[in-house]
């Protein structure tokens, strides 16, 4: 299997984190490039030319990181990520897709902010940045902590608050929000967050 990749998209740190927290990393090679090049083993795999995109060995591939993550890990019975039973799986996946939508609106704050200075709509980036802080007074409204189970909604709320302060540390939610600020600094001293945390 081969994932497309870069570095600092934190769509693909969560396939990331799950190919090393499976064990998968002998069965799946990673290939980064830059999306926004149209590489064309990039566009053959995933025509939106987006990142991740997982090819299978049957020559499938799949794009959008909650499929690839949850095929990632029926690939295997260790560390099982993606609970079974109802109630607890949607309990998980809602606090993936809060967490994933916390990765939108901060990409979408990156993107805007390369756009040149007279182009840039600010009341919209502001809307964007209040979602964030919202969301993060919710999340840290649910007291997670070191006991909490770690899952893919543990997962990627890890990643998604990483991403806030690699990109925007101006919104310094860790001085409100303690108890998640220490909650994240024990996630990222796991293995997996340390080999795929993201780099200037």
């Amino acid at each position: 299997m081969k994932l497309f990749y870069s570095p600092n998209s934190p769509y693909a740190r969560k396939c990331r984190i799950v190919i090393l927290e499976k064990e998968l990393e002998d069965r799946v090679e990673l290939i980064s490039l830059m999306p926004s090049d149209n590489p064309p083993e990039l566009i053959a795999a995933n025509p939106l030319g987006t990142v991740p995109a997982l090819v299978i060995d049957n020559g499938s591939s799949f794009c959008e990181s909650p499929i690839i993550c949850e095929y990632l890990d029926s690939l295997s019975i260790k560390n099982p990520l993606f609970p079974v039973k109802k109630d607890e799986r949607f309990k998980i996946l809602s606090l993936a897709a809060l967490a994933d939508g916390i990765m939108d609106a901060s990409v979408a704050c990156v993107m805007e902010g390369r756009r040149p200075e007279d182009k840039r709509y600010d009341v919209w980036v502001k809307r964007k940045e209040k979602a964030i802080v919202r969301t993060i007074d919710a999340v840290a409204s649910q007291n997670i902590d070191e006991n909490t189970t770690f899952n893919i909604g543990t997962i990627n709320m890890a990643i998604a608050l990483s991403y806030v302060d690699f990109r925007l540390p101006h919104l310094d939610w860790r001085k409100e929000y303690k108890n998640l600020s220490n909650w994240l600094e024990y996630m990222n001293k796991k293995p997996s967050m340390i080999a795929t945390a993201p780099v200037l």
